[in-house]
């Protein structure tokens, strides 16, 4: 469907085409008509649907030029808010809405600044919501006018500690007006909180265990103990993805392994709430000026920020908030092209990797063999074929129980024993690692060789 097929004014539809947008995606199709009759609306659909054209086309319809609040976006980051305000601005940049009024506030700018802006007005208000919080303490201002609010990636406001932050904008308002909500998973604690303040007109949903999109492959990676930091070299030679975000679920992690790409000669940026926010700013310039190759990045990234062209995302590790991985695999697979999501996994850390394939996650499984990733089988079908009695171990096992025997049985007995013998194992699986490295370095030497 067109968007010259909606009830939207004509100024609007001819500023649409110019930018290229012609053509409404399905969320879209849905959502618009229903914002235009100022319905409240719950949107769950997956990443890269066009959730923000949902909201903005709507309110820049029924704008009215008169610097008097009237829709007010609140979004979790200070990246996510500049890239709602730059879809804004790109729309208002135009003789129609030139005299329009769309004003960011995000945390880290100048607050005196900030206050004399926000003091003067606009029609659209961008914000994070503690920075808007701030703002309202310091500034008066009438919501006689205020038609729309937009939470825009709901759970994760929730989630960062904003709930009472929104809860007292809501309250402050203290009247009825449109409340959209878009987000690419609802959670209960959403759910509860939603229905506080509305009873939706309309709930947008998509397959409940399906958060990324239909066109993105997902792959495990067998590391069988390899260093990640070296195997992620060896997956980026190989596999010469066009562009790759690098995920990591600590700041540590991300640090690491930029750094190392960057000391071997692979040039990559980085996205990480470490940042300070005049380099966050900087650093997203330059990954959308394409300066990178590959971006390492932490779960900040996953969420809404609008990374365009990525075709490969590869998680070093999964976060332990499996909601996550989906907006991570997310950042590919955009506006109906196809991406590619990797996760690396290992023996000693299934239970992620099965939770996802239990929540229905149709997964492809990979190893590093011989110079190069070939198919491999599923974990769990080679680990029942593998159950090998450890004859040395089972001695060790039956020493320390003899060794801790005693006629008279102790308080803490067992305790002990099993202490004890979980040292051995330890021990065991120590050495055990250590062979299966050397193993490794002499198949690969022996590999060079061969070449040489």
């Amino acid at each position: 469907m067109k968007f010259n097929a909606f009830n939207l004014n004509s100024d609007l539809v001819e500023i649409l085409a110019k930018k290229g947008y012609v053509e409404a995606t399905e969320v879209q199709q849905i959502v618009i008509p229903k914002a235009l009759r100022y319905e409240n609306i719950i949107v769950r659909s997956e990443t890269g649907t066009g959730k923000t054209h949902s909201f903005l086309i709507p309110i820049f319809n029924q704008v009215v030029i008169n610097k008097k609040l009237q829709a007010i976006i609140l979004s979790p980051s200070r990246e996510l808010a500049r890239q709602i305000y730059a879809f804004a601005t790109e729309i208002a940049n135009s003789e129609k809405y030139r005299q329009l009024s769309i004003k960011l506030f995000v945390s880290g700018e100048d607050n005196l600044k900030d206050i004399k802006s926000f003091s003067n007005g606009c029609e659209i208000l961008i914000a994070t919501p503690g920075k808007l919080k701030g703002l309202l303490k310091e500034t008066e201002i009438s919501y006689d006018d205020l038609k729309t609010i937009v939470l825009d990636e709901a759970d994760m406001l929730l989630d960062e500690g904003f709930f009472d932050t929104i809860d007292g904008i809501l309250e402050a308002i203290n009247r009825e007006i449109q409340i959209e909500v878009y987000s690419a998973t609802i959670s209960k604690k959403v759910e509860l909180f939603l229905k506080k303040y509305i009873s939706p007109d309309y709930v947008l949903t998509n397959n409940e265990q399906n958060y990324t999109a239909k066109t993105v492959t997902h792959y495990f990676i067998n590391t069988k103990h390899q260093d990640k930091k070296q195997l992620l070299l060896n997956f980026i030679e190989n596999m010469k993805p066009y562009f790759l975000l690098v995920f990591a679920s600590t700041k540590k992690e991300v640090d690491e392994l930029y750094n190392f790409l960057n000391s071997n000669k692979i040039k990559s940026g980085i996205i990480s709430g470490a940042l300070e926010a005049r380099e966050r700013k900087s650093m997203i310039r330059r990954i959308k000026n394409d300066e990178f190759r590959v971006v390492v990045c932490s779960d900040l990234a996953s969420r809404g920020l609008d990374i365009e062209n990525v075709s490969d995302v590869l998680s070093v590790d999964l976060p332990n908030n499996l909601e996550y991985y989906y907006h991570r695999a997310g950042r590919t697979g955009r506006n109906y092209k196809t991406g590619q999501s990797y996760v690396f996994y290992d023996y000693d850390s299934l239970d992620l990797p099965n939770k996802l394939i239990k929540q229905g996650l149709e997964v492809k499984y990979l190893k590093f063999a011989n110079g190069e990733f070939v198919e491999d089988k599923a974990p769990n079908k080679e680990k029942k074929h593998k159950k090998v009695v450890n004859e040395e171990l089972e001695t060790e096992i039956r020493k320390v129980k003899a060794i801790n025997k005693s006629k008279k049985v102790k308080p803490g007995y067992k305790k002990k024993v099993k202490q004890e013998i979980q040292k051995v194992k330890n021990k065991h699986k120590r050495e055990s690692i250590k062979k299966d490295i050397r193993r490794q370095r002499v198949e690969r030497y022996i590999e060079e060789s061969k070449k040489k």
